[in-house]
This record gives structure tokens, C-alpha cells and sequence, in this order.
């Protein structure tokens, strides 16, 4: 049955979820919102202790109500989420699914990551978007929110930059907060600010990625001051009381000195133990993520010693993290288990992967890699933090999401998604086209190399631009503006455009695809973002080639 007055019963209207759920509805379907159950449909907003530590229940009522019910904010939202994803709208209505149930979820946590450098969407973006961002994730079932305070950036903590950052984190960490989230700080183990004293930093030669301001810890004099700075750094979040603390040894980060090698499975591990301690300082409650990144691509053979080490003395660190940049999960793990046996989260590449700048030829969807990744590691992990710079991999968060929730498959959820966000009637055509922009995908356009062509055409075939581009227009062409003017649609049909004009021009820039790229700075705030996710307009290319005349 079609609806177009609700009645939203035992929830102020103030109340964060029935916010969300009005807003969200609204912004869908004509509606008349009241209090009284005999003018359509009522729904009622509960948090029910009683379902489960998670969780959420859908069901229908004596009084002919609709009950959406969860453990707590998060997961009411998350069933609000559930509820509006299985809904229907139209200009003559809103008509709820026929759902009903109890949801509990697989993987307690489901957390994501924020990357907030590079002057991306994160760093720049109104926080009111950012905020609103937020609230979307959480009705996908997103329970943790991750943030890096970067500090290489920085001369220090009272640099008016890094205090402005320290600002913009605290917001969204808030936000999070605000909506039931956990929260999160990630740390480089020797990480420091860009005046770091040269005589105290460590030596590169092995690490992956290096910024050449980080210190060895093994110098006099160099563990005491990272740990200064991260005391300076965990009072200035101590309000918020983050749940979590990530430790990364690698990307940037890790010295491959005489003192500290294997890195790994040495000098990290004794740096990081301090900073955990320090960290349970200002969060006694807080819990310990010991990062594994980039440990396969580093020689010296840390996992097996990080698995003797943590052997001997483990009870500092809560979970272990791994995963890697080429969406195949680390071998060892595979082979050997987890060391320890401690619990296991990881950190899928759903930004990165195959495309450079990131993000900066439209979305980016991923099923089949993704739905290739759970299903060689799924059944190891307790939840994971897949990896965002920004918004053009929305639709590879819903399908983590989704994966971590009940374990759905990928395409299950692509379909879930499409026909939230485009309609039910656009899935078959739009998940046909991402089939073909997934397989045409890997494409380089690094800083320097702007002169030659976009794509690595050598190394690439084209499967099918055109029609990809042929479906998505077709789609478009039948939208309601609503739906075709929102970012979600343009990313997805940018891309299918900027595609087929390149494959048909073998790779090289033309003017047609000028402004689709602007169109994309403005959808990610990247007017001042840095180039790996600045979308390659003919100023950002020509920034490049002659740094020194823009």
C-alpha cells in the first residue's frame, strides 16, 4: 500500500535517527508528516536492549504500525537503512517493503576509514557534507569511523595548520558519535612533523613509502620525542575518547637501520608498545589495532618474526590488521594463520586500486574484485576498514558493508544499491555497464607523465565503453531529476562517458572530456587537492608539466 502521510510514533523529532529517516524519506517522495496513526502509515523508532548486543528487528505491530527496532543508535540506523533500502517511492507516495525480521550482524567490527590529506574530499568538503556522509554509512551498517591526524604536514602541534586539521577531525569524529559510531585514531609508529631533527631520522632504504621526516627510534633521544609528540597529539583527542588506536609500521613510515631491522618484527613492535601504553592513558577503555601493511612487500621475513615475538608477549594488542594493495590478501595469513591467534581485521583497497588519479575519472565500482577478496579471506576476519579518499567508491562501501553485515555477495548488494539510488527498474542496465567499466578499469596518469595518454592502452583492451556508455545513457534518459542531477548518478555516468571518449581517442586528452573533469572537481571539493585525486583537467595537467608558471 501507497502512503502519503506517515506518522512517526515513539521517537522526538529531535532524535538523530528520526531525522535521518524523515529527511531521507522526504528528499525521495512527497510526504506529510504527523502524529496521528489514522491518516496512513505509523511508524515506531525504538532502541531495544533486548534484541542483542547488535543488531536490529523490523516488525509489524498490534496497532498496525511498522516497528523498527535496534540494540542501540547504530544499529537502529542501520535497520532504518534496511527499511528505507526495501521501500519504494514514487511522486505519488512512499510504500514500505515487506521485510520483517531480525538482523544480526557477522562481524563486530564494521569500520571505515577516512583519509583526510591530500586536500580530498574528507580534508576539504563542507563538514555539513561531510556530516550528511556520515549518516549514509551508517544506514549501510558502518559502526566505526577512523581518522589520521598526518603530521608531516606540521611544524608541531601549535602550527595554526595542524591545529585548524585537529579542529576538522574532532568534527568528525563527533559526527560519528553523534549517530552511534565508535571512533578510531590511526598512528605511523615513528612518524613525524616536517622539522623533525635530522640527526634523529631513520634510515628509508627499505620501506615502501617514506615521506624522510620519520624518526628511528633507535637513535638517543628519537623515542622520547615521538612519544612527546603523540602525548601532545592524544590529549588533543582525549574529549573524545576514541575507542580504538591503529599502530601502522609502513606506508609511510619504518627504518630499515642495523637497530631496527626487520622492521616489523623489531623496531616497530618496540616503539609500538609504548604508544599503546600512552594511548591507554587518555583512553583506558580503548583498544589496540597492530597494523601488518606492507609487511609481503618488504624482505626480512617479519611475519614470522612478528609471530614469535607476539608469542612472548601479546596482551597489549587487542586485534591484528592486514590486507594489501593489490586486492590479494597476504599469503602468509592464508597459510599460516593469525599470529597469536588474536582476532583479525582488514583493510580492502576499494580507492586506489587500478586507477591513478584516484577517483579522478568518476566512480570507481569494484564487485567482482571485492566479492574476490571475501571470499579468500571473509571467513578469517572479525570486521575491517576499507580504505576511502573520498566519495567516488560509494558504491564499493555498501558492498563492504554488506559483507560484513551477513556476509551478502557483491552483486546481491549492487542490486540493492542501484535500485535505492537510481530505482529498481535502472539495476539490470546500470549493473551491466559496471560490469564493463570494472573490466576497463586500470588506467595510470601519474604526476609527470601527463604528456602521454591517459591509459596504459598497451596493457589494455577495451571490453565494451561504448556500450557501457549506450546502458547508462539509456538510464539517464528515463531518470527523475532528482535522481539524474544527484552525485551518486553523476559519478557513475561521468565515468561511463569519460571512458568511451578515451578508449575512442587511444587514451589522449581532447577537449570533450574538459568539462566532465571540472564537473568532477566540483562534486569532490578538489579545487586545491593534490594530484593523485584531482581529476586531470587541462590546468592540473599543465600545473604538472610546469609547477613553476601556475
Amino acid at each position: 500500500m501507497q502512503y502519503s502521510h506517515i506518522a512517526l510514533c515513539n521517537a522526538a523529532s529531535e532524535d538523530a535517527a528520526a531525522k535521518i529517516l524523515m529527511r531521507r524519506i522526504d528528499e525521495r517522495c512527497p510526504i506529510t508528516w504527523n502524529a496521528r496513526r489514522d491518516m496512513g502509515l505509523s511508524i515506531e523508532l525504538a532502541r531495544d536492549p533486548g534484541i542483542g548486543n547488535e543488531g536490529f528487528a523490523i516488525t509489524d505491530t498490534a496497532g498496525s504500525a511498522i516497528r523498527i527496532a535496534g540494540a542501540d543508535t547504530i544499529n537502529l540506523l542501520a535497520g532504518i537503512g534496511h527499511f528505507l533500502r526495501d521501500a519504494s517511492y514514487d511522486l505519488e507516495g512512499f510504500r514500505p517493503g515487506l521485510w520483517r525480521g531480525i538482523s544480526r550482524p557477522q562481524k563486530e567490527l564494521r569500520g571505515i576509514y577516512f583519509a583526510t590529506h591530500f586536500h580530498n574530499y574528507y580534508h576539504d568538503a563542507p563538514e555539513p557534507a561531510v556530516e550528511r556522509y556520515i549518516e549514509d554509512l551508517a544506514l549501510w551498517g558502518f559502526n566505526v569511523l577512523t581518522v589520521w591526524y598526518d603530521m608531516h604536514h606540521y611544524h608541531g602541534i601549535a602550527d595554526p595548520k595542524a591545529r585548524a586539521m585537529i579542529q576538522r577531525l574532532h568534527g568528525t569524529l563527533a559526527a560519528a558519535r553523534r549517530v552511534g559510531m565508535r571512533t578510531c585514531m590511526g598512528v605511523l609508529a615513528n612518524e613525524a612533523y616536517a622539522d623533525s631533527p635530522v640527526e634523529l631520522r631513520a634510515d628509508p632504504n627499505t620501506s615502501r613509502g617514506h615521506y624522510r621526516r620519520e624518526l628511528c627510534p633507535s637513535k638517543p633521544g628519537a623515542s622520547e620525542l615521538i612519544l612527546r609528540w603523540f602525548d601532545e597529539e592524544f590529549r588533543a583527542f582525549a574529549d573524545i575518547q576514541p575507542d580504538y588506536l591503529w599502530i601502522w609500521p609502513y606506508d609511510q613510515g619504518g627504518c630499515a637501520c642495523e637497530q631496527c631491522r626487520p622492521w616489523g618484527a623489531n623496531g616497530f613492535l618496540k616503539i609500538a608498545r609504548r604508544i599503546a601504553a600512552l594511548f591507554k592513558q587518555y583512553s583506558p577503555q580503548g583498544r589496540i589495532i597492530l597494523s601488518t601493511w606492507l609487511f609481503d612487500y618488504v624482505p626480512g621475513g617479519e611475519w614470522e618474526g612478528l609471530a614469535r615475538q607476539i608469542d612472548q608477549d601479546r596482551l597489549w594488542i587487542d586485534y591484528i590488521l592486514a590486507d594489501a594493495h593489490e586486492l590479494k590478501f597476504p599469503p602468509y595469513l592464508l597459510a599460516h594463520g593469525v599470529p597469536g591467534g588474536l582476532p583479525l581485521v582488514n583493510f580492502p583497497e576499494i580507492s586506489m586500486y587500478g586507477m591513478t588519479p584516484w577517483g579522478g575519472f568518476g566512480a570507481n565500482p569494484q564487485p567482482a574484485a571485492l566479492q574476490r577478496l571475501w571470499d579468500a579471506a571473509g571467513r578469517m576476519i572479525v570486521g575491517g576498514f576499507p580504505y576511502s579518499e573520498g566519495i567516488f567508491e560509494d558504491f564499493n562501501k555498501a558492498i563492504m558493508a554488506r559483507f560484513y553485515w551477513d556476509g551478502q555477495s557483491a552483486e546481491a548488494t549492487a542490486r540493492d544499491y542501484i535500485g535505492y539510488e537510481f530505482g529498481p527498474e535502472s539495476a539490470n542496465d546500470v549493473l551491466k555497464a559496471i560490469r564493463i567499466l570494472e573490466v576497463n578499469q586500470p588506467r595510470v596518469w601519474k604526476e609527470g607523465d601527463y604528456a602521454r595518454p591517459v591509459t596504459q592502452l598497451e596493457n589494455m583492451q577495451d571490453h565494451g565503453a561504448a556500450e557501457a556508455l549506450a546502458l547508462m545513457s539509456a538510464v539517464d534518459a528515463r531518470l527523475p531529476l532528482h535522481i539524474r542531477s544527484g552525485w551518486r548518478w553523476r559519478i557513475m555516468l561521468l565515468r561511463a562517458l569519460i571512458d568511451d571518449e578515451l578508449f575512442r581517442n587511444r587514451g589522449v586528452p581532447t577537449p570533450t572530456l574538459e568539462p566532465w573533469f571540472k564537473e568532477l572537481v566540483r562534486i569532490y571539493h578538489a579545487q586545491h587537492a593534490d594530484y593523485v585525486v584531482h581529476p586531470p583537467t587541462a590546468f592540473e595537467r599543465q600545473r604538472v608539466l610546469t609547477p613553476d608558471q601556475s
